[in-house]
């Protein structure tokens, strides 16, 4: 069956519920070019995922192992026919003249053999950026051309190898691909065609659902463009400047413990909760989304450390996540698992109906956990404000955990857990 539409398109809405004020100053000028919010959420992720591919030299540690992650994305933007998918192609121009110097666009017209050898002579590292998806589907038709596996594992750092009888055998030790895609609902639908092949929980997926009305300016003359193009020249030089920075330099990226426990406790209700909603197909994807807010977190703290330090200031090998930076990537998180729902529900043919109740749940719950023992309806609303939910939605919440038995009012405008 056909699935339904989502009516309410603000809960996609990314950069609505993001404080512009608290984005390190790169990005708050990059957004200012965009228009309507679908636009700036467009043009916020994408260039997340390019600026992800030039900081190969931050990394995290994850789990009981200590398994190092990078903070290379893999993000796929899906919007109608001349739904104003272009502007993610300004996020490919931040990078081009790092990739002048330094190859690292791959072309998503590669066969498998193209693919593996111009990321080994890249050393491993590369973007692949395409504005049509269907240019990638007609590649991977051809079966032994798909690099999907590649793909996937890459997203892990996992080696590469290859053993050809003329070359004999060559390998890839850590890879670090960033993946740029912008398509139709039915190209994604065609790349994706099922969640269980592991390629559909390592992306990040943007739905594009509000109605784009066509702009009848665009056709007079202006100064505005001539303004983008020198902007986008001077971001890219701040671009290559950083990079060429950190070029040969090991930089660990790290939470606060209180942000490590927060970001643990949140990823804790929303595994229960999606995967209650959407099945056990769904679990994969929460857990990835929880390192995709590490490395949204550790592209913002580098890009705020690289605007706010001297020039000749050395950087130090620890780089600590601000709560500017942490905020915001809980943010891109908590609305990353929507779109994710969305595209899943797409997926697998299922009624979009169930996201809202989702997020409803979800947020919620979420919210109470985030929450200090003792607090005050303006600290919720704060809160709430920061983690994409209203004024109206936080005192709700606050009467129906009274109402409950979860939160006892103390005086007024102040509140306490009971457990």
């Amino acid at each position: 069956m056909s699935p339904k539409i989502l009516t309410e398109c603000d809960d996609l809405q990314i950069t609505s519920h993001i404080n512009h004020e608290n984005l390190p100053k790169f990005m708050q000028e990059l957004l200012s070019v965009a228009k309507t919010t679908e636009q700036k959420d467009m043009l916020l992720m994408s260039s997340l995922t390019t600026l992800s591919t030039v900081m190969n030299s931050i990394y995290f540690r994850y789990g009981t192992t200590g398994k190092r992650y990078y903070p290379e994305l893999m993000t796929f933007i899906m919007a109608g026919a001349a739904a104003g998918k272009g502007i993610a192609e300004l996020s490919r121009r931040l990078v081009e003249k790092v990739d002048a110097e330094t190859p690292l666009i791959i072309a998503g017209d590669s066969t498998y053999p193209a693919f593996y050898e111009q990321l080994l002579e890249q050393d491993g590292c590369g973007l692949l950026f395409e504005t049509e998806g269907s240019v990638i589907t007609d590649i991977w038709k051809r079966g032994a051309m798909t690099y999907n596996t590649a793909l996937r594992k890459a997203a892990e750092h996992e080696p590469l190898s290859k053993n050809r009888v003329r070359d004999g055998q060559t390998e890839i030790v850590c890879p670090k691909v960033g993946m740029m895609l912008t398509g139709t609902f039915s190209q994604f639908k065609a790349l994706v065609p099922s969640v269980e092949n592991g390629f559909f929980s390592r992306l990040m997926t943007v739905v594009i659902r509000e109605h784009q009305d066509f702009d009848g300016s665009v056709f007079q003359p202006t100064e505005e463009g001539i303004q983008v193009e020198a902007m986008l020249n001077r971001l890219s030089q701040q671009v290559k400047l950083l990079y060429e920075g950190l070029e040969g330099q090991e930089i660990e990226f790290r939470l606060t413990s209180e942000q490590a426990s927060l970001l643990g406790s949140v990823m804790e209700k929303e595994y229960k909760e999606y995967v209650r909603k959407l099945g056990d197909g769904f679990h994969a994807t929460v857990v990835r989304n929880g390192i995709n807010v590490m490395r949204i977190a550790a592209i913002l703290s580098a890009l705020r450390r690289e605007s706010e330090r001297e020039s000749e200031t050395e950087r130090e090998s620890v780089l600590v996540c601000s709560e500017k930076d942490f905020e915001t990537a809980m943010v891109i998180g908590t609305k990353m698992l929507l779109h994710a729902a969305d595209a899943y529900n797409q997926i697998t043919e299922g009624c979009q109906e169930a996201v809202p109740c989702v997020k409803g749940s979800y947020q919620k719950d979420t919210f109470f956990v985030s929450l200090p023992q003792a607090f005050s309806t303006g600290e919720c609303i704060s809160l709430a404000s920061r983690m994409g939910a209203s004024e109206k939605t936080a005192r709700r919440w606050i009467d129906h955990w009274i109402e409950t038995g979860v939160l006892v009012k103390e005086k007024h405008g102040v509140f306490e857990k009971t457990a």
